[in-house]
């Protein structure tokens, strides 16, 4: 251990030369598209005054840091060489991630790295790091960074403007094979349609086809009312006791199947005709960075790999919602004349958010959706790559009589494959998800994170 100076005995000393440092060389500059430092943040604490009356209390956490680029908020607590840390250190950062509703907190001296996780009391402590020499910063910011990076959530959007191109089939398609990976995928429903909700069976979609009559129908929709689904979630993330968990379904039948060859899973936070405009009319703030700012602040990134999102193909508040939560965007499309316009809008809109904030709306590729081996599909792929030069071209999905009967079975087209002779075009979209990943990982890899 490093024999220290009395100046170590100073806490703005030890955020100045050692947390600051170590936050920047783990890639997390204090203001950029990539993350944000909030020095000093205020948490509001309950306290109960000498007559019982409780108040409000403002508290101050040394940071709380915003890591954009894994879609985690964590606190930082600072203590010197003379206030080491202790048990009442211990228990004030649990204080501070119960009451500013954060997940993952940091106690950091001039010593050692403690780094808790805050899902109910008392706080789970993840892991620990002892410094050698605090002077020697490198391997500090390297134990923060593996951190961060096992708990990092990725999060795509599959957008376009146009309906009937296959992007529910594609995101269902998506989930499940990076399920089949042993990933833990999140589908995201913007969708009022919510295709995706019935695909993936929490939406009630037996009921349906089993209907007789209006009334029945209207009665299953009326099951929807009370339920905790997107809408919900965008307008309740921000409130003091708000549980993510409660707003989530699994995958049920899906997720047995997949456990039976993988540790992944599906699951869903659900769409239904609730999901408008209009249900967040009356909030305030940007209302199109509301899902970004849920994802964000609920802590939920360790529960996920993947968060894969279903847009509408709509230029609504709902649909900029999936954007701005959305680090990557895949644009699907059939290859006709037509769709070589269409495809200029969700470019033109993931861009925008891009220019906006550099470290979401990043574009992977066009998916050529329901493809066929004739020159006008040919001379339109054509089209495309010359009209949008840069643009990937990611592994396109052929039309087949199983793309289509996989869907109307609610069934993911590799699963439905294996019970139906439809190898021929079986491996499309897992071909497709591994294109995705080792696009993604190019590109994460490049930037550092």
């Amino acid at each position: 251990m490093a024999e220290l100076s009395s100046e170590w005995n100073n806490e703005a000393y030890v955020s100045l030369h050692l947390v600051e440092e170590m936050l920047r060389m783990a890639g997390l500059p204090p203001r950029s598209s990539y993350s944000h430092w909030y020095p000093e943040f205020k948490i509001k604490v309950p306290k109960i005054t000498a007559n019982g009356v409780v108040r409000e209390t403002d508290k101050e956490v040394d940071f709380l840091i915003e890591d954009l680029g894994r879609y985690v908020n964590f606190l930082v607590e600072v203590k010197s060489a003379k206030a080491r840390i202790d048990d009442d250190a211990r228990t004030q950062l649990k204080t501070y991630l119960k009451y500013s509703n954060t997940r993952f907190g940091i106690l950091i001296d001039p010593f050692s790295v403690e780094i808790y996780e805050y899902t109910e009391c008392p706080p789970n402590l993840m892991c620990t790091h002892t410094i050698q020499d605090p002077k020697k910063i490198q391997p500090v910011a390297d134990f923060l960074k593996s951190f961060l990076d096992k708990i990092k959530m990725r999060t795509i959007a599959i957008h376009t403007s146009k309906g009937g191109v296959g992007k529910t089939t594609l995101v269902v398609n998506l989930a499940y094979e990076l399920a089949t990976q042993g990933k833990k995928v999140l589908v995201i429903d913007l969708d009022d349609q919510a295709n995706a909700s019935l695909s993936l069976g929490v939406n009630k979609a037996e009921e349906f086809d089993h209907a007789s009559s209006l009334k029945e129908f209207e009665e299953i929709l009326e099951s929807f009312k009370d339920r905790k689904e997107v809408v919900e979630f965008l307008k309740d993330y921000d409130l003091p006791n708000f549980k993510y968990r409660e707003y989530i379904h699994p995958s049920l039948a899906l997720n047995q199947i997949i456990s039976k060859t993988s540790d992944g899973r599906v699951d869903v936070l659900p769409s239904s005709y609730k999901t408008v405009d209009a249900a967040l009319a009356n909030l305030g703030g940007i209302r199109e960075k509301r899902l970004d700012k849920a994802l964000r602040q609920s802590g939920i990134a360790k529960d996920y790999d993947y968060v894969v999102i279903d847009t509408p193909p709509s230029a609504t508040t709902i649909a900029s919602n999936g954007l701005y939560a959305a680090q990557y965007v895949v644009i699907p499309s059939q290859m006709e004349y037509l769709s070589v316009y269409g495809i200029r809008t969700p470019i033109k809109r993931a861009r925008e958010v891009q220019e906006e904030n550099g470290k979401r709306g990043v574009i992977l590729g066009i998916v050529p959706m329901m493809t066929e081996k004739n020159k006008l599909n040919t001379t339109i792929k054509q089209l495309v790559k010359q009209t949008f030069q840069g643009m990937t071209i990611l592994p396109e999905i052929r039309r087949a009589t199983a793309v289509g009967q996989a869907s109307k079975a609610r069934y993911p087209l590799s699963l439905y494959a294996e019970h139906n002779k439809a190898g021929e075009v079986a491996h499309q979209f897992s071909d497709l998800t591994k294109e995705i990943v080792a696009k993604i990982n190019q590109i994460e890899s490049a930037i550092g994170i």
